[in-house]
């Protein structure tokens, strides 16, 4: 199998780990390319660079969650499918730990590939896609944003505070549920309004149809766009946020496969 590595080789423990996960693979029998920068930091040369995304059967991140989310743009743009191997703290959307990489053949038999929904906007003539969310954000920390915000264009409501956060159910977990929004069943057909720190009237979230779309502007000061994390520019305008006509393929584990996520009353993370 030709498989595309994408690492999170931000210390030296990753590069390592990195670097160990490509020699595993490649002992299993996989052809496991990097990009030429990933293999410089690897290997010290470019002996890892065999491949090209679009070449490879599938995109694999390491790392934590957040490195899926950087690995799901390149797998959107080469259309290709994702697995995540983690290595980080969490690894909701990873199919195996970094310690199973000797044993990815096996747990590839208990994977099923898994379409999930995408968040999309269009912002200066491009479209951008969210797995996670969307969020319409303050830039200046030691003040507050106006969002302006309308389902359908219908009603516009004002939101006062730090911004909005537009989330996929599979990003429920995420930033929202820090922000005191609810966590959905991934598979529901939904879309989530949750206010940061907002003053106005709207300061709880809000369940709506992914059949629907949000319109953003913002009323006062500087806003910003953030798609997974990612920073995209500032609010200059209107920004519509709809559900993508693109899924995500990626793999899960069928005996990990769980509509709903169970959080402990210690606030530890657990999986059901």
């Amino acid at each position: 199998m030709r498989l595309f590595l994408v690492p999170n080789g931000f210390t030296d423990t990753q590069v390592e780990q990195a670097a160990k996960c490509c020699e595993t693979l490649a002992a299993g029998g996989h052809t496991c390319g990097v990009g030429p920068g990933d293999s410089l930091r690897l290997f010290g040369d470019s002996r890892g660079a065999v491949l090209k995304p679009e070449e490879c059967d599938i995109i694999v991140s390491l790392g934590g969650d957040g490195s899926v989310l950087r690995a799901a743009q390149l797998a959107l743009q080469c259309s290709k499918p994702l697995l995540g191997i983690n290595s980080g703290r969490v690894g909701w959307l990873c199919a195996m730990d970094y310690s199973e990489t000797g044993r990815f053949d096996e747990i590839m038999a208990d994977c099923e590939l898994t379409g999930k929904k995408l968040l999309s906007f269009e912002y200066h003539n491009e479209t951008y896609h969210a797995l996670n969310d969307i969020l319409i954000g303050k830039r200046n920390f030691g003040g507050t944003v106006v969002l302006e915000a309308s389902v359908d264009n219908g009603e516009h409501v004002l939101i006062r505070g730090d911004g909005l956060i537009i989330s996929t159910p599979t990003g429920s977990t995420a930033y929202n549920l820090s922000a005191g929004g609810p966590v959905l069943d991934t598979e529901l057909p939904a879309i989530l309004l949750t206010p940061v720190c907002s003053r106005g009237s709207f300061t709880r979230s809000t369940v709506i149809d992914d059949s629907r779309t949000v319109n953003v502007a913002v009323r006062s000061d500087t806003a910003g766009i953030y798609a997974d994390g990612r920073y995209v520019g500032d609010l200059d305008g209107v920004i519509t946020a709809r559900r993508s006509s693109k899924t995500l393929s990626i793999y899960m584990r069928r005996s990990r496969k769980a509509g709903m996520r169970l959080w402990g009353m210690n606030g530890e993370e657990h999986g059901a």
